[in-house]
């Protein structure tokens, strides 16, 4: 019997509805192809919060967040103080056994591509691929220095005119080039800056300059730039048009832990005549290894026209360097990358199974969700032009999946699924303002509103001696209590659950005075939050949820939540042997149901912790593991009977 291989293909954030509608209408082929060989789950629900990093390690485990202990996508570790925090994309804070530390003990191989919490990596026999932020050459949690951002450098813009965090140059006229085929010409000298915010680089890059050369090469205006590390015009390493994409360059970089290859792109968004308008985008600067195990498969990974990027453009759209055109670009190199990328890997090595997770759609929606929905959007051309470009960055991902496919044949597995949906961002609502507001929390400063616009809610110096309660993450409040965090003043027992009582009264009352809508749908003791799946020592003492009418894309919002065009719901496609065929699951199905449901169906022990149920209403006959055991069981009785009776006739015979 032929053992059946699986792919889990992840996606982060989407919008379920909307991928199914636009599957439905042919826009997505390869979705819609395992829509109609497989089952569609209606109601898939995930874990709360409805956030990356807890949700994809309860997919991996088929624990919920209480056991696995990711309870967001940052940790709070027991006895740290209350505004002390790390990313949870460690696989050192996942508790839980993951399938793919299972099928290592069964003999079989996995490859793991970008899986948040992967990293460092588990397994010993398979292929670990970043795995330790939302992206290959992303870093969540440092492993190499103390620092987290992208690999190497941060994407940039190089301008003429003012640009939030871009450089600026000046143009003059152009000495000292050798091999300069055209008399006019301008030039201008910049030092790349690898640490644009949001992030930027994890490693500390020693200062690299470049120099730009603008040709008139017709006699019109200036229409062509060079890009070169000398003033030779033959070793330029890019020579663009406007609106012309450089191939991938790659150049080396000096770094804190050595000379470290990366790779990048270039585009010149804007080159008026006069050269007075100058816009050239620099792609994020990707290393080209460093985060793939066995260290040696980064290596191995070729690309001619995808880069291993992360989060490329969605913020420079935001700052108004980018446009909606050039985003999709984009997104289509990362995803050229990683169909490139395993290819190679499903081609040339054992495996048998894999586990891919793409952040795309969840970047998308934190980017322009708000200018996709009509009840936050009134323009109908701006409404437009972002349905449109929502529609293309699915269809790059239907695309990757396509070739992912490929190597898939009729015995093979495959699940589409997600971590959580989403929603247009709407009315703000900070339970720490509403804290500080009712004397619960006493800051010593406000905090920098430029670092709060870049970074949300930005750190706040706290007076603990007189605070009694902490906003912390995303869902959570925390008493500061004595004996348990360093600056605590609340006593345990009594007082304690006074200001328990306190924070839910304070969470329950406020009212938006905009709308008199209530921004508070739940809040619940840490003991009653195990009904969400969370528990243990890494959650707060009181967990709240929020209504859709209020907040960010997703996170706080209850997995049933909807709002607009949004929704917290997931996504979950199956499809292969055993699977029924264009069916709908109507029942409510778990996140947590996944791994169990793949381990029946392959025949590998449940994961250690694992919590989920076996999804048996997508199977095409529910019993027939059953009815083998049965049949297993009948041929083992009538072996021992023939051997029974064999050995009596042996004996009655005397030989």
């Amino acid at each position: 019997m032929v053992q059946s291989k699986v792919m889990i293909l992840g996606l982060d954030a989407p919008i379920a509805e909307r991928v199914i509608a636009l599957a439905t209408e042919g826009y997505l082929p390869n979705i819609k192809g395992l829509m109609e060989r497989g089952v569609v789950a209606e109601n898939c629900l995930g874990p709360y919060p409805t956030i990356t990093s807890s949700n994809w390690t309860s997919i991996a485990t088929g624990a919920w967040p209480g056991t696995h202990g990711i309870t967001g996508y940052s940790v709070h570790n027991p006895g740290d103080p209350l505004d002390v925090i790390h990313g949870g994309f460690d696989s050192k804070d996942n508790r839980s056994e993951t399938l793919w530390e299972v099928a290592e003990r069964e003999g079989r191989r996995s490859i793991v591509f970008d899986w948040p919490a992967s990293w460092p990596p588990r397994i010993s026999d398979g292929i670990i691929i970043g795995g330790g932020g939302v992206g290959v050459n992303s870093w969540r949690v440092p492993h190499h220095n103390e620092r987290t951002g992208v690999s190497l450098g941060s994407y940039q813009l190089i301008c003429t005119e003012e640009h939030p965090f871009a450089s600026c140059v000046d143009f003059v006229p152009a000495k000292g080039w050798k091999n300069l085929e055209v008399e006019s010409a301008l030039e201008a000298r910049v030092e790349l800056f690898f640490d644009t915010p949001p992030e930027g680089s994890a490693n500390d890059v020693a200062p690299k300059t470049w120099n730009l050369l603008l040709l008139n090469s017709i006699g019109v205006g200036y229409d062509r730039l060079l890009i070169s590390e000398t003033k030779d015009a033959t070793e330029a390493f890019a020579d663009l048009s406007p609106g012309q994409w450089s191939p991938n360059i790659e150049q080396d970089f000096e770094t804190g832990r050595g000379t470290v290859g990366g790779t990048f792109r270039c585009k010149l968004m804007a080159l008026s005549p006069d050269a007075r308008e100058f816009k050239l985008y620099v792609t994020i600067i990707n290393a080209l290894d460093g985060w793939s195990y066995p260290e040696s498969i980064a290596r191995e990974i070729h690309s001619a026209n995808g880069l291993p990027s992360p989060r490329d453009g969605y913020f420079p759209l935001i700052l108004g360097w980018i446009d909606l055109k050039t985003l999709v670009e984009l997104a289509e190199f990362q995803h050229i990358w990683t169909a490139d990328a395993l290819s190679y890997l499903l081609e040339n090595k054992e495996w048998d199974l894999l586990f891919l997770h793409s952040h795309c759609p969840d970047w998308m929606y934190h980017t322009f969700s708000s200018s996709l929905d009509p009840l936050t959007n009134q323009d109908e051309r701006d409404l437009g032009l972002h349905v449109g470009a929502e529609t293309q960055l699915y269809q790059s991902l239907d695309r990757m999946m396509g070739r992912i496919l490929e190597h898939a044949d009729d015995e093979t597995i495959v699940v589409i699924t997600s971590d959580h949906g989403a929603k247009a961002k709407h009315r703000g609502f900070k339970v720490r303002d509403l804290l500080i507001e009712r004397g619960l929390t006493v800051p010593l400063e406000r905090e920098n509103p430029v670092a709060a616009g870049i970074h949300g809610e930005a750190p706040m110096a706290i007076d603990w001696s007189k605070t009694r309660a902490f906003s912390q993450r995303i869902c959570y409040v925390y008493v500061n209590l004595k004996g348990r965090d360093p600056d605590g003043i609340v006593e345990p027992g009594r007082e304690y659950e006074e200001v328990r009582n306190e924070i839910i009264c304070t969470l329950y009352d406020y009212t938006d005075p905009a709308t008199g809508l209530k921004p508070v749908s739940l809040a619940l003791k840490r003991e009653d939050a195990r009904i969400l799946g969370l528990y243990g020592d890494t959650i707060g003492d009181v967990v709240y949820a929020l209504n859709p009418e209020f907040g960010g894309e997703h996170g706080n919002f209850l997995p049933t939540s909807g709002y607009g065009i949004g929704s917290m719901k997931g996504l979950l496609i199956m499809s292969g042997p055993g699977i029924k065929r264009g069916a709908t699951l109507k029942r409510s199905v778990w996140l947590t149901d996944i791994a169990p449901t793949i381990c029946h169906l392959v025949d590998l022990p449940i994961p250690r912790d694992s919590e989920g149920a076996i999804i048996h209403q997508a199977f095409e006959d529910k019993d027939l593991k059953l009815r083998e055991l049965k049949r297993s069981r009948d041929n083992y009785r009538r072996v021992v009977r023939a051997f029974s009776s064999s050995e009596a006739e042996t004996h009655r015979h005397g030989t």
